[in-house]
């Protein structure tokens, strides 16, 4: 497996020291989750790093050897980069990106993001993403809501479901896919979010038992 760490050059960029630091967390976090989610050694996975503004560091994986990471400069946290890139690499695994050609249902959107979500928890226990907190009220207000989506269907829009559109939650769909993920290890205990990886939504739903 080779990584390749690629710099966004800017007038607001990281210095080479701060570069060094985070091109190591990536390479050596990237290594660890491209082995315990078995991707295999003949692939080439390229980070492109964008210095963003906010309160934490994020990903958005593009095809499967290409990830782009948005790292904040104030009040770095190498747990925040671990945890996005755990987070990125699951994806992978999964095949969830932008660029595949495989039609991706609402439903299956939701469980890969709450399985990258769990991911990052599970490799990086001390940092709880606030994307991956829900109540049981929230979860009673909004799973009738699901029902009457067609989870199936590929025709949903992410800007409502994730990114609080319409006056949705900002994230929603990022905790109602913990939840359903929450669901699966509650029902069994033993499994994780590498051993779900690559199973398919239909079983995935069949394990959380979650009436949908």
């Amino acid at each position: 497996m080779v990584f390749n760490v690629i710099f966004i050059k800017s007038k607001r960029g990281f210095n080479k020291k701060e570069r060094k630091k985070i091109e190591k967390i990536i390479k050596n976090t990237a290594n660890y989750a491209a082995k315990i989610l078995n991707l295999g050694n003949n692939q080439r996975i390229n980070f492109t790093v964008y210095l963003v503004d906010g309160k934490f560091s994020w990903g958005f994986t593009q095809s499967k050897d290409w990830i782009q990471l948005y790292v904040i400069k104030k009040k770095f946290n190498q747990d925040d980069l671990k945890s996005a890139v755990y987070h990125e690499m699951h994806h992978i695994a999964r095949n969830y990106t932008a660029f595949t050609k495989r039609k991706i249902s609402f439903l299956d959107t939701l469980f890969s993001e709450g399985l990258a979500v769990v991911f990052e928890i599970e490799q990086v226990p001390k940092r709880i993403p606030v994307y991956s907190k829900y109540t049981n009220n929230f979860i009673k207000k909004w799973l009738p809501q699901l029902k009457k989506e067609n989870l199936w269907g590929d025709d949903f829009s992410h800007d409502e479901w994730f990114w609080g559109k319409k006056g949705k939650p900002y994230r929603l769909g990022y905790e109602l896919g913990t939840y359903l993920v929450n669901q699966i290890k509650k029902n069994c205990p033993k499994m994780t979010a590498v051993m779900l990886a690559k199973k398919n939504t239909k079983i995935l739903l069949k394990l959380s038992k979650v009436d949908l």
